[in-house]
């Protein structure tokens, strides 16, 4: 059993720990098509929301996004399950309107024989009016209580008892009263699950705009789930889409975002690290036992390889004492031999090796020029390329920082994309107007830089760059920046820019607005201008 299930068993009020565990299990692998098999629990069980959950599940969209994300699927049963609770514990507090006849057959189920006049004077006309005569004949339960009741045929081996009738209308009326109670029940679960889906698939089928948008870059659908009710009515999904097929026509702004965004991963650190080595040295290694070279004599106790005097010693009966002798001290003289074989033995050393550091793709400070001379097509591709950037930030789990400017400047961290969007969204709409002071701008991606989140970040402006330069105090930072390590690009929008401002970025990328079809131009030195 997978943990994850584990907290939904003390969750809501429906059946008991085992069966909601059970539940969520069920609706999970549902949505993550691992099952095609409905909610299989009795009504008794689920507390009559078995159809409910199954046509909530039925949704084809639904079913689609969750099998690709299982935290989107995680998310969405627990919102199912938070309907059935919420909606179990209204059906709890609204009064139910067969109140007073259960009260009703309640007393006659528990009345005495002797209070059965006075009970049915209520219990009948309750009946006629409540139920038609196929369903219960009152007539004819009247007619079997008044045989059961009479006196003069004690002896009647047919009259029946009153006890059995009694027993049988009550059986017909709480059966009756059950199927009621249910449709009531299941008509109020269906009208809440009406209101539900109404919500439920308005955001399934935003949050599939929304990943037609920003395709292939968002696959962690879940994440954006958790966007408030508020959120999602703000979202315009439209301009997202509107934005994705600029972006779409224009390779040239989607390829500068790619290499933007590979930029910091290009010049890749290096760090030194020691390391274990073994080398294999070559040896000789004797193995006197092997008969190979003769290298002389020497004294042993080894029969095979005796001298000729000294085998002369047993031919003499006088002698044979001398050599036994010498055999047992070891002292006999006999040929040396030795044989060597090259082996190899492991010697093992530290040594050293440049390792590249393991580095997570640093984030986006990207300062966009909104002054009245970028109104136009400059606008357009100016939010185009923060499109692009933004989905890479989104693909790559990268912080990303916007900061336009005009005469002012207005900040937007885009770190927390499902809190962000409907931002993103007003900027993606706003109307570009007022001057042009990029100062400010530069000054806050500046001060960005001092900050842990975006300490290694990259700074993008964006603008036509008709404005002055500069101030010495802001120049003097940016080459403190560099030397840093942060890298300054620009795309230059148009052929009116300012040379001075241009000059103090690593890189500028130009745009020609006169070609449709416009390679985007890498100049790094101002000089080749």
């Amino acid at each position: 059993m997978d943990n994850k299930f584990d907290r939904f068993e003390t969750f809501g009020s429906i059946a008991d720990e085992v069966t909601r565990r059970k539940l969520a299990q069920s609706v999970y692998f549902q949505l993550q098509k691992k099952s095609e098999i409905g909610i299989g629990f009795a009504n008794a069980d689920t507390d009559n929301f078995a159809t409910a959950i199954n046509e909530i599940l039925s949704n084809p969209t639904m079913k689609e996004l969750c099998s690709k994300d299982p935290e989107l699927a995680e998310k969405i049963t627990q919102d199912i399950l938070d309907f059935v609770n919420k909606t179990k514990k209204q059906l709890n507090k609204t009064e139910n309107p067969f109140e007073n006849e259960i009260e009703l057959k309640q007393e006659f189920e528990h009345s005495k024989r002797s209070e059965f006049k006075n009970k049915w004077e209520k219990v009948n006309p309750t009946i006629k009016n409540n139920y038609d005569k196929k369903e219960l004949d009152v007539t004819f339960y009247e007619k079997e209580f008044a045989k059961s009741l009479d006196e003069k045929n004690k002896n009647d081996k047919d009259k029946p008892s009153f006890e059995s009738v009694k027993e049988h209308f009550n059986e017909k009326w709480d059966e009756l009263l059950y199927k009621k109670q249910t449709k009531w029940e299941l008509d109020q679960i269906e009208e809440q699950r009406q209101k539900f889906c109404e919500e439920l698939y308005k955001r399934i089928e935003e949050l599939k705009k929304l990943q037609e948008a920003l395709e292939p870059f968002t696959k962690e659908l879940g994440r954006l789930w958790d966007m408030s009710k508020g959120n999602w009515q703000r979202v315009n999904l439209d301009i997202l889409k509107r934005y994705a097929e600029l972006l779409q026509r224009d390779k040239s702004l989607k390829e500068l975002a790619e290499m933007l965004g590979k930029m910091r991963q290009a010049e890749k650190e290096f760090e030194e690290e020691l390391f274990a080595n073994i080398q294999l040295k070559p040896e000789w290694k004797v193995e006197h036992a092997s008969k190979a070279d003769l290298i002389g004599i020497h004294e042993s106790d080894d029969l095979s390889s005796l001298l000729p005097s000294e085998t002369a010693l047993l031919a003499d009966e006088t002698m044979q004492s001398v050599f036994f002798k010498k055999f047992a001290e070891k002292k006999l003289q006999t040929f040396e031999y030795q044989a060597k074989m090259l082996s190899y033995r492991e010697e093992e050393f530290q040594d050293k090796r440049q390792k590249g550091k393991e580095e997570a793709k640093g984030p986006f400070i990207i300062c966009v020029d909104t002054s009245g001379s970028m109104h136009g097509t400059p606008e357009t591709v100016a939010k185009t390329l923060c499109f692009a950037i933004l989905k890479i930030a989104i693909r790559d789990n990268r912080k990303c920082y916007l900061i336009s400017f005009s005469t002012g400047i207005e900040t937007l961290n885009l770190t927390d994309l499902k809190n962000s969007l409907d931002k993103i969204i007003s900027f993606l709409s706003m109307s570009f107007h007022g001057g042009t002071d990029a100062t400010p701008a530069m000054r806050e991606a500046l001060r960005m830089l001092t900050t842990q989140d975006f300490k290694k970040a990259d700074v993008i402006m964006v603008s036509d760059f008709v404005m002055s330069a500069f101030d010495k105090t802001t120049q003097d930072q940016v080459k403190s920046a560099k030397d840093n390590k942060t890298k300054f690009h620009s795309l230059v929008i148009g052929n009116s820019q300012n040379p001075a401002t241009i000059k103090d970025f690593d890189s500028n990328w130009f745009y020609d607005l006169n070609n449709p079809n416009s390679v985007l131009t890498l100049i790094k030195n101002i000089n080749e201008l």
